[in-house]
């Protein structure tokens, strides 16, 4: 019903349009091809979701943790490609780190599917403030995110044999405040897919 509608749509148009142009048919504009993304296609597949947490009054020197578990039994994927975002108030440096110790995982984040029509769910299990004995082993440069950026964007995959090492890990985002004294509200976002190799 729907695509019948959008045609008759279309065809009354396009029959205005040659009134209107004296019965001439304007050309049409030009079209460049374009390449759909893979992180598109998961959208549309319901493949792709957004998870991150809010850190409100982060202490000065203190340290905000987000955690991603991909050594969970649930997590059935071969990799977790992932687009970070990290927001602040303050100036921060992050770090990530593979394989933390940790004493307790902290408090579930919800992973929310961008294709609402899809019941689709993720695997990875994400934690904020988990309690950390021992960050693990760091995998990335130290980045300093001044106050009010943007933030600090990376397309990353979480791979057995590519930058990030481990299929079965924890993996310990770390944004610490770096101001002497003021508090900074902090945010960790990230919009990810999981994907079977074929």
């Amino acid at each position: 019903m729907f695509r019948k509608f959008l045609v008759l749509a279309v065809f009354i148009t396009g029959l205005s349009a040659v009134n209107s142009f004296g019965g001439q048919v304007p050309a049409k504009p030009a079209r460049s091809i374009g390449m759909i993304t893979d992180a598109h296609t998961k959208v549309h597949l319901g493949q792709i979701f957004r998870t991150g947490h809010l850190y409100d009054n982060v202490e000065a020197g203190a340290t905000a943790y987000f955690m991603v578990d991909v050594a969970t039994t649930a997590f059935t994927a071969d990799e977790i490609h992932a687009t970070l975002t990290i927001v602040s108030d303050q100036p921060v440096v992050m770090n990530i780190y593979r394989t933390p110790v940790i004493t307790s995982s902290g408090t579930v984040v919800p992973s929310y599917n961008l294709n609402q029509k899809i019941a689709d769910t993720a695997t990875a299990i994400m934690y904020h403030t988990p309690t950390v004995t021992t960050v693990g082993t760091q995998i990335s440069p130290t980045i300093f995110i001044p106050a009010n950026a943007q933030s600090f964007n990376s397309d990353k995959a979480f791979k057995d044999g590519a930058e990030y090492v481990g299929a079965e890990s924890l993996y310990l985002i770390a944004v610490r405040n770096v101001t002497a004294q003021t508090a900074a509200d902090i945010g960790i976002y990230a919009d990810f897919y999981e994907q079977l190799q074929p």
